[in-house]
């Protein structure tokens, strides 16, 4: 796949969105990183789209101008935040600064849904390039409040203040 103009469509997610997005990991490891403590692979489409389409999540997909799908990721809120979460590249369009793109227009439709003292996420402490990524936009690693959610000890929580 290449990234042809450099105008993207940031859309609502469709079910076909959410089911490509399925097929970007092939391994426990790889979708339990990327989704949480809810998600294992092999998984079936139905469960997939049930856990991706639970009522308090917005989802999004970043689209090129050819209507192929380059990137996926969620808000919600949380702690009084704007919580992104599910964040994810196409494989075949990584390191082309996607992620950065994707993040600030799911921010921008957070801000105009609901207001809030800021944005959060989880990331997994060896997740270098995700890390690098968050802290160039401005999020910084903090405590969080409580237990962190989900046996995910490894996470480390990042906000963005407003």
């Amino acid at each position: 796949m290449h990234i042809s103009g450099k105008s993207f469509e940031f859309v609502v997610s469709s079910e076909q969105h959410k089911l490509a997005v399925k097929t970007w990991f092939n391994s426990n490891a790889e979708i339990y990183t990327w989704g949480g403590p809810n998600m294992v692979y092999p998984m079936a489409d139905d469960i997939f789209q049930a856990l991706l389409s639970a009522p308090h999540l917005s989802s999004y997909s970043l689209l090129n101008d050819e209507q192929q799908l380059l990137a996926f990721g969620q808000h919600y809120m949380r702690l009084g935040r704007h919580h992104l979460g599910r964040l994810a590249v196409n494989p075949s369009v990584r390191g082309r600064g996607l992620a950065k793109v994707l993040m600030t227009r799911l921010l921008s439709k957070a801000k105009n849904a609901e207001s809030a003292k800021g944005a959060s996420l989880f990331v997994f402490a060896d997740n270098l390039v995700a890390l690098q990524c968050y802290q160039s936009l401005g999020f910084a690693i903090v405590p969080y409040p409580d237990i962190i959610p989900g046996n995910m000890q490894n996470c480390l929580y990042m906000v963005l203040d407003y």
